[in-house]
């Protein structure tokens, strides 16, 4: 039977393959194909709008909901700033691109990727964020390998 603590850590990386894997997912597979369709414009806009609610409010929530937790049974909240410590500082890093990825997420699914056919610049910002977004969250999960290697 598993432990809590392990459910908690089995479910914080559920979440992230679904984060991280909707993204690539949608790079590597669904853009290419889209690109050779009539209806594209539309298409995307529907899929981004899925995508939205699963990957960026459930995932991320998900995602922060079960990191306090493993923060808890892996380091312990009063340990949080203790800064001397490499996994600490691993960990900071970790959440800094994190909150990265929270912060760029709300701009690209709230503003430019509802405008992105409006104009050609939220287009461009659209991917530009998408980008950004995707390089941010292989960041979090570098950092996350490295807090499993001990820091």
């Amino acid at each position: 039977m598993p432990t809590f603590k392990e459910l908690a850590l089995f479910i914080h990386v559920l979440f992230a393959c679904i984060w991280v894997g909707g993204m690539l997912a949608l790079v590597f597979v669904v853009a290419p194909v889209l690109r050779g369709l009539k209806n594209r414009e539309e298409l995307f806009l529907t899929l981004g709008k899925r995508l939205s609610f699963y990957s960026t409010f459930l995932s991320l929530g998900g995602l922060f909901i079960t990191g306090l937790i493993n923060i808890h049974y892996l380091l312990g909240f009063s340990q949080l700033f203790e800064l001397s410590n490499p996994y600490t500082k691993t960990l900071w890093h970790k959440l800094f691109a994190f909150f990265g990825v929270v912060g760029v997420s709300l701009v690209h699914d709230l503003y430019f990727g509802k405008r992105a056919y409006e104009s050609r610049f939220n287009l461009y910002m659209a991917r530009f964020l998408g980008f950004l977004n995707l390089i941010l969250s292989l960041l979090v999960v570098f950092f996350a390998i490295k807090l499993r290697l001990g820091g």
